[in-house]
């Protein structure tokens, strides 16, 4: 063996020497080191905005109601609602009850296909009355008028279920 072999050797063996001691000092070394990476695992995860706005969703009508490229397009007119109806035109298809959220779908009376869908969540407002509680059978609204409740339709006497 050369003296340049002898050089590369010790060279090799003085690094390995290194990578050994750095493994030890990691796997053997003072517990703040470990604590430490411990205590970042156990990190909060940050909360997360909610995903609607405080805006009543009766804002929002034009936009389902009028064409979005309609040069006629306004907002006034269509966001109040159609004029006259009542809780009683108002048909209960479904209640979404998952934890703490809960929402409701509200139809209007009319032909399968063509009814117009709403989804309200608790303390919103429709048509004059506030959505005051969701159960999984009912809903009940407070008006000016006091409580009404609007419950899923009955099916009629030989209707399937």
């Amino acid at each position: 063996m050369g003296r340049k072999n002898l050089i590369w050797l010790g060279g090799l063996v003085l690094a390995n020497l290194l990578v050994l001691a750095g493994i030890a000092q990691v796997w053997f070394g003072p517990n703040e080191a470990r604590e430490g990476a411990r205590n970042r695992d156990l990190l909060a995860l940050p909360q997360a905005k909610p995903l609607r706005g405080a805006e009543p969703l009766e804002s929002y009508q034009v936009v389902v109601a009028k064409d979005l490229f309609s040069p006629d397009r306004s907002g006034a007119a269509m966001a109040a609602g159609p004029k006259g109806a009542s809780l009683e035109d108002g048909v209960l298809l479904g209640t979404i009850i998952v934890g703490d959220e809960k929402a409701v779908l509200i139809g209007q009376k009319g032909a399968k296909g063509k009814q117009e869908i709403q989804v309200l969540r608790q303390g919103e407002q429709w048509r004059g009355f506030r959505l005051v509680e969701i159960t999984k059978d009912e809903v009940v609204f407070q008006g000016a008028e006091g409580k009404r409740n609007l419950s899923f339709p009955r099916p009629k006497f030989g209707e399937p279920q």
